[in-house]
C-alpha cells in the first residue's frame, strides 16, 4: 500500500514537473524575470523531492545568483536553507552546515524567528548524522531556548526529542529526567495527552532504573490516570502494567496481582493477544494457576471493577 502511495506520488511529480518545465520555457522566452525564477525554484524544489540533485542544485544556484543581483537576502536565505536540506540528503553534512549557518545569519540580522529555528534544528541534526554528539546538544539547547522564548511549542518538542535521543544514547540518566519534565510540561500546554502520557510512564521508567520505586510508582498512576480519563485503552493496560511491577518490587504481591488482573480484563475486552499473553505469564509468575486468574477475572466482572489507581 505504502509503496503504491509513493510510486503515484513519484508519477504526479514527474507529471507537475514536465508541465512547470515547458513553462518555464515560454517565460524564458518573455525574459528571466521574476515570474522565471519562482518557476525554476518550483522546479527546482520537486527535483529535489525526486531525489535528482545534480538538476536541483544547478536550479537552486541559478535563483540565488539571480537574488544575489536583486540585493534579496529573504531569497538568498530561503536558498541556502534549501541547499542545505539538499546537501544533508546527499550526506554532505559540512557543507550542509555551512549553507544552514549562512541561512541563520541572515535570518537573524532580519529578525526572523521562525527561520532562525529551522535552521538551528537542521544544524543540530547534521551533527547528531556525524555523531557530533556536544555540539548537537548545544544546538539543540540555544534552538530550544528559542522555541521557549517565542513560545514556539512543536519545534520546542522537536528539539527536546533529539536531546532526550541524545542523551538515551550517553546514558546522562540526570540530563534525561530534566528533559522528560520539560517534555511533559509542554505536552500539557498543547494537551497532547498521549505525549502526557507516555512522559510520566518514561519518568516512572527512569526513577525505577534509579531504585527510587515509590517516586516512580506515583509517576506510573499519574500517567494510568490521565489515560483513564481520556479512555486510551492501550495506554491503561501498559500503566497497570508498570504498576503492577512497581508493586512486585515492593513486595505488595496482592496488589501487584490486582493490577495485572485488571489489565488482564482489559486487554481481554479488546482482544490485544499480545498483552494478554504477557500478564498471564507475569500472574504465573506470582504463584497464580488458570483457575486462579478466571476466578479473579470473575470477580472483576461480577463487581465492575475498573477503578485503577485514584486515591
Amino acid at each position: 500500500m505504502i509503496e503504491n502511495e509513493t510510486e503515484s506520488t513519484k508519477e504526479e511529480l514527474i507529471k507537475i514537473l514536465d508541465e512547470k518545465l515547458e513553462s518555464l520555457r515560454i517565460l524564458k522566452e518573455i525574459g528571466k524575470d521574476s515570474n522565471y525564477i519562482q518557476e525554476l525554484s518550483d522546479i527546482a524544489l520537486i527535483q529535489l523531492q525526486l531525489g535528482n540533485f545534480i538538476e536541483s542544485e544547478q536550479n537552486f544556484i541559478i535563483c540565488l545568483n539571480h537574488f544575489k543581483k536583486q540585493k534579496d537576502r529573504l531569497g538568498q536565505a530561503s536558498v541556502y536553507g534549501i541547499l542545505a536540506t539538499l546537501y544533508f540528503k546527499k550526506n554532505n553534512y559540512q557543507k550542509a552546515i555551512e549553507f544552514y549557518e549562512m541561512a541563520y545569519d541572515i535570518y537573524e540580522n532580519l529578525n526572523q524567528t521562525e527561520e532562525q529555528i529551522m535552521c538551528l534544528k537542521g544544524i543540530g541534526n547534521v551533527h547528531i548524522k556525524l555523531n557530533q554528539f556536544d555540539e548537537a546538544c548545544d544546538v539543540l539547547l540555544e534552538c530550544s531556548t528559542f522555541c521557549s522564548q517565542n513560545n514556539d511549542i512543536y519545534n520546542l518538542l522537536d528539539c527536546l526529542g533529539n536531546l532526550i535521543y541524545i542523551n538515551e544514547i550517553n546514558q546522562k540518566w540526570d540530563v534525561l529526567f530534566e528533559l522528560y519534565k520539560k517534555t511533559l510540561k509542554a505536552f500539557k500546554e498543547i494537551k497532547d495527552y498521549k505525549g502526557i502520557i507516555t512522559s510520566y510512564f518514561n519518568l516512572g521508567i527512569l526513577q525505577k532504573k534509579n531504585d527510587d520505586f515509590e517516586e516512580s510508582l506515583r509517576y506510573f498512576k499519574k500517567g494510568t490516570n490521565v489515560a483513564i480519563d481520556v479512555n486510551y485503552v492501550e495506554q491503561i493496560i501498559k500503566g497497570l502494567g508498570y504498576i503492577g511491577e512497581i508493586f512486585f518490587y515492593l513486595g505488595k504481591l496482592k496488589e501487584a496481582k490486582n493490577q495485572f488482573i485488571k489489565a488482564l480484563h482489559i486487554a481481554k475486552q479488546i482482544n490485544a493477544k499480545n498483552a494478554i499473553i504477557q500478564i498471564r505469564v507475569l500472574l504465573q509468575s506470582l504463584g497464580l494457576q488458570d483457575r486462579d486468574i478466571t476466578e479473579e477475572l470473575k470477580k472483576i466482572e461480577k463487581n465492575g471493577e475498573l477503578s485503577t489507581t485514584k486515591k
